[in-house]
């Protein structure tokens, strides 16, 4: 008893797919949902996040030699730093005026905790004074510049570099994920005051000397603070230089009882610094702009928003471009403005659209972009997200080959977007980027999202072909080969998941492929064992209930008569077949065009009836009006029954098009109610009739307007008709030519295919009975190349962490 018990439970479990279709559904729809949004969360990088557990500790002291250094700096600093926690290995470089002190830890190190230990070590070293403070440096590739921008024009170099610094550098600096912004090139401002030598001799004064004084006299001190009663002043002492006679004026001495200043003794002039760094654009001198990211900000992100900054959005452009063409028209904008909007709310809207750093640049200064990390990975991003939809259909394809059926191939294909976008959601929880490795992961696991639905699908098949009903089918077929579809998935997955755990760069380049493989299966799995048997479940004929090919009309618009192909190619050239494709589809051509043209007689035809209907009902108007109240607002027999009729002489077939197509309301319902009104009218004694008469004139006037907004909407509608019909056979015309075009093409891979396959079939079985006759030798065989491979094609392949 115990077996039926399993059973049972087993297909209570599994009938849960099919019998719960809507609750399968909403879930798919949400997980796809939450997948969706985590995807506009991720963030774009190049390359996965990588950091190397090495510090290089940099300590400068100028003018002493190589041996000096290692004396007195490098040993010291090895000495302290020998004891931090996870250090793996610790050198040191010792060369003239410089020491560099290396070490290197254990990858699952905090490198932060890292830092704060190595400069707590530092603080407990005794260097000489003229030592310089350590530095520490940290190799990370995050740390390049991730745009570089020129800055050129018709002002000096020294203007330019001021412009950068002091406006630029600040405004990009605000930009949200900005860490640092660098300025390089150009002629950075500088004060210099260069002394007599000579005259510093015959005075007996040195240097150092003047040096001291100008420091003592360019100072900026807080000074304490100030009490006055419950007022407290906080006191500075400004006394910084302003101009350059400021510093001329400094006394630095005495020589006898003459004051000394700087002006006697050498000369202030304004100047700029050595260059140390040129940059060029198109020949001419620039200055050079360097954007550096937060470390947890996208690049992708942080630069579209440094461009918008400098060059403006696009809706800012617009409005930009829209104020110079108001320049050029100021009378006529000036009153549109007055007309449309207030002058301080128009203000307030012209100063924020025009709030980026181009449009506010002196004339003759320019932006351009040197070089843009964003491009480069969006182009990559992009560029393997299309390989992957490529591959996605190819495999379908290949479906469709080995199937041979539309609806199998549709609801495996679904499988491949699904479990695509299921995927996003686990990468955002795990930190995962969108990066070449994880959509590499994500193209490697395209080819094996498949297999467990091809399984699930073949297997419900194949009950169907036992004799089981649709719904048995599916429960017993998934029951079968849930559990080795369950166990073939978790095996792939033991070879993958294990790569995130490796150290060191590989660990960190392969995790995120690993890690999106792992997460595309177990989705894959997921829609195999709940989505597949719920879709193949659906009748057919439940999606279109009430619905047969029957009942429609053989002459209907949309039926085509040409593109009847037959399916047989069996004896026939390929110059004959081609000849008979051309044929069908110059006639689909031509069957399409002459009911595109019929739909438009159709519009044309309903558009002239009911014109000549308009026209008429003004003329009984007029007619009426002229003799009011002494006849009846009664159109003739004639003209209600052309109203009515929905087939003409000229127009038997638009009926064929949509039934009642030629049938106006709207003059047989204006009929009605002006006999209404008039007959009540009638009733009335002559004082009610003119007591009433404004009344009913105002009847007879909504009458009219309800009359023609009524023959508005009859018009739009044919014309919605119509529009809709043109494009629908249009539509089908494509489509029977596309049929027509591809039919024999696709016929022969398929029959090629089947030509191999057949031939692989044959061949196959007498190979595995000679397999298995010969097992030994198969095992010799299979031991000699399995050495051959080991210890001569091994040895001679290259070892390199990722590809050149």
């Amino acid at each position: 008893m115990t077996a039926p018990v399993m059973n049972n439970r087993k297909d209570s479990f599994f009938k849960f797919t099919t019998e719960r279709p809507v609750t399968i559904l909403m879930i798919i729809i949400g997980v796809v949902v939450f997948g969706y949004i985590s995807y506009q969360q991720l963030p774009l990088n190049l390359m996965p996040d990588m950091t190397y557990p090495s510090l290089t500790v940099r300590t400068e002291y100028p003018g002493t030699a190589p041996e000096e250094i290692e004396t007195t700096i490098s040993r010291p600093i090895e000495q302290a730093l020998g004891v931090v926690d996870n250090l793996v290995t610790i050198s040191s470089i010792s060369k003239a005026e410089q020491s560099d002190v290396v070490l290197e830890f254990t990858w699952d190190s905090d490198m932060d905790k890292a830092i704060a230990d190595i400069r707590e070590k530092l603080d407990q070293v005794f260097l000489p004074k003229e030592v310089k403070r350590p530095i520490l440096l940290r190799f990370d590739p995050t740390l390049d510049p991730i745009m570089r921008l020129g800055l050129y024009g018709s002002k000096t170099l020294t203007y330019l570099r001021y412009l950068a610094e002091e406006d630029i550098k600040r405004a990009l600096e605000t930009v949200d994920g900005v860490a640092a912004v660098k300025v390089k090139g150009g002629l950075e401002e500088e004060i210099r005051v260069e002394l007599d030598e000579q005259k510093l001799t015959l005075i007996g004064m040195d240097i150092q000397t003047v040096k001291n004084r100008l420091m003592q006299e360019n100072v900026n001190l807080a000074g304490g603070n100030l009490k006055e009663g419950k007022t407290e002043y906080l006191v500075r002492t400004l006394n910084e230089f302003k101009t350059i006679k400021e510093i001329e004026d400094v006394i630095v001495g005495t020589w006898g009882v003459v004051e000394v200043k700087v002006k006697d003794v050498g000369n202030v002039y304004r100047t700029h610094k050595e260059r140390q760094i040129i940059t060029r654009i198109a020949g001419k001198e620039s200055v050079e702009i360097e954007i550096y990211k937060e470390a947890d900000a996208n690049i992708v992100a942080v630069a579209e928003r440094v461009k918008n900054k400098i060059y403006g959005t696009p809706e800012q452009q617009a409005f930009v471009e829209k104020l110079k063409n108001r320049k050029e028209k100021p009378e006529k904008s000036e009153k549109q403005d007055k007309s449309k909007k207030d002058g301080r709310s128009a203000g307030m809207m012209q100063k924020t659209m025009t709030n980026y750093l181009t449009y506010g640049l002196p004339e003759g200064i320019h932006f351009t972009t040197l070089s843009d990390q964003s491009i480069f990975i969006k182009n990559s991003i992009d560029e393997v997200k299309n390989t992957a939809m490529i591959g996605g259909l190819l495999a379908i394809l290949v479906l469709f080959i080995f199937l041979r059926r539309i609806g199998p191939t549709i609801i495996i294909g679904l499988a491949i977007p699904i479990s695509i976008v299921a995927t996003f959601a686990p990468m955002k929880i795990f930190d995962v980027s969108l990066n070449i490795m994880s959509l590499g992961g994500l193209a490697l696991g395209i080819g094996m999202l498949v297999d467990n639905s091809i399984v699930v699908l073949e297997s419900i098949a194949r009950c169907r072909d036992e004799g089981d009903n649709l719904i048995d089918a599916t429960v017993r077929g998934v029951r079968e080969v849930g559990g080795a579809v369950t166990a073939s998935t978790l095996t792939t997955i033991a070879v993958f998941f294990p790569i995130v755990f490796v150290e060191g760069v590989a660990g960190q380049i392969f995790g995120d492929m690993a890690l999106t493989v792992v997460f595309s299966l177990l989705a894959s799995l997921g829609v195999a064992l709940f989505l597949i048997p719920m879709l193949s479940s659906r009748q057919s004929d439940t999606l279109i209930k009430g619905f047969d090919k029957k009942s429609v009309s053989k002459e209907y618009i949309l039926n085509f008569k040409s593109g009847n192909i037959s399916d047989s190619f069996t004896g026939l050239s390929v110059f004959a077949v081609a000849l008979r494709g051309g044929k069908e589809i110059f006639n689909v051509t031509i069957e399409g065009l002459f009911k595109t043209l019929k739909a438009i007689y159709a519009l044309i035809f309903a558009l002239i009836k009911q014109f000549i209907l308009i026209v008429f009902n003004l003329l009984r108007l007029i007619s009426w009006i002229s003799g009011f109240l002494k006849r009846d607002f009664l159109p003739s027999d004639i003209v209600l029954n052309f109203s009515s009729r929905d087939s003409h002489k000229y127009g038997q077939y638009i009926n064929t098009i949509w039934p009642k197509y030629l049938v106006f309301n709207s003059t047989l319902d204006l009929h009605k109610e002006f006999i209404r009104i008039t007959n009540a009218f009638k009733e009335y004694s002559i004082l009610k009739r003119i007591i009433l008469l404004p009344i009913v004139i105002m009847r007879y006037f909504l009458s009219i307007i309800k009359y023609f907004f009524q023959v508005m909407f009859e018009l739009f509608f044919r014309f919605i008709h119509a529009s809709i019909l043109i494009f629908g056979i249009v539509l089908n015309m494509i489509f029977l030519a596309g049929k027509l075009l591809f039919s024999y093409p696709v016929k022969l891979i398929v029959d090629s295919f089947n030509y191999v396959y057949g031939k692989i079939e044959i061949i196959y079985p007498p190979m595995l009975r000679k397999s298995l006759q010969y097992k030994y030798s198969l095992i010799g065989a299979v031991i000699i190349l399995f050495l051959f491979s080991v210890f001569v094609i091994m040895p001679r392949l290259g070892s390199e962490l990722i590809p050149e």
